[in-house]
């Protein structure tokens, strides 16, 4: 259960690459179109016999300044009766989000360059009514040298049932290279990739997410209610640019600490779940115009 999420430290390393500005402003405006599809497997809620594998395809339309993107993630559960919340129905077949989002860069001088991200966002089962979220992420990013990076930031989701303010941490490195080792390590995300060739990347790296989900009025788990999904995801993957346009990666994912925490209608919390770490895959198709 994700939202997803962006790879701001690297889109702060990238506005400090020499490069000429013509092409930037080229590279930073120019549309695409990204499918991508993921999965999660087996996995029992810690404690107890139920378990579930996660489904989810987003479609993105966007580029590096504004974009919206619709998600659904579809849940196959087993043992579901065994489960503490279990109310003789399926708990959740399926949830969506939509989200609308746009990055302000703000170049301050040679050294010094500052990010601005705003989304409004609708996570939700069946019914669309308060599900509305908002996210904020601000960072400064402080180019050291023409390799060295750090950014130092913060970011919040805002949700009238639960709000999340965390630091934005980073440190990167060759962020923009085209050939040998670069990476982002910090915090929400954290990176490390290796450029084969131009067209092709191998990368390794950890996200952490966190969204709160309207539920349905008729919900398996608690009527009109909410849930907070939160988790850490590692991944290795491969990306191959297969000409100008279009561009493959997959990746293998680990999802090691998953937390759900379900609320009822009042925002009260009503309890919190683990989920135990489960395997998984992405693959994802980018069209470039």
């Amino acid at each position: 259960m994700k939202k997803t999420t962006l790879c701001l430290c690297v889109f702060g390393s990238t506005l400090f690459a020499q490069e000429q500005k013509l092409s930037i402003l080229e590279q930073i405006t120019q549309p695409k179109v990204s499918f991508q599809s993921d999965f999660l497997s087996d996995a029992k809620f810690e404690g107890y016999e139920g378990s579930v594998k996660t489904y989810k395809q987003m479609l993105q339309v966007n580029n590096e300044i504004v974009g919206l993107s619709y998600s659904r993630w579809d849940f196959d559960w087993e043992k579901e009766n065994d489960l503490p919340f279990y109310r003789g129905k399926t708990p959740i077949d399926y949830m969506h989000r939509i989200k609308l989002y746009a990055n302000w860069p703000l170049h301050i001088n040679d050294t010094w360059f500052m990010l601005n991200s705003v989304n409004m966002n609708a996570t939700y089962e069946k019914e669309m009514s308060h599900s509305l979220g908002a996210g904020i992420t601000s960072f400064f990013s402080y180019k050291v040298d023409d390799k060295h990076t750090i950014q130092l930031g913060a970011f919040a989701n805002y949700h009238s049932v639960k709000t999340l303010v965390l630091p934005v941490l980073g440190y990167s490195y060759r962020a923009r290279a085209t050939d040998g080792l670069k990476m982002v390590i910090g915090f929400p995300r954290a990176y490390i990739g290796y450029q084969i060739t131009p067209e092709v990347l191998l990368n390794a790296g950890m996200i952490y997410s966190q969204a709160v989900i309207r539920l349905a009025d008729d919900s398996g788990i608690e009527p009109e209610g909410y849930s907070e999904a939160k988790d850490f995801q590692a991944n290795l993957g491969f990306r191959y640019e297969i000409n100008q346009h279009f561009e493959l990666s997959t990746d293998l994912l680990y999802a090691f600490k998953r937390d759900f925490t379900i609320y009822n209608r009042n925002a009260d919390e009503v309890d919190s779940y683990s989920i135990e770490p489960s395997l998984g895959g992405i693959i994802k198709l980018k069209y470039l115009f």
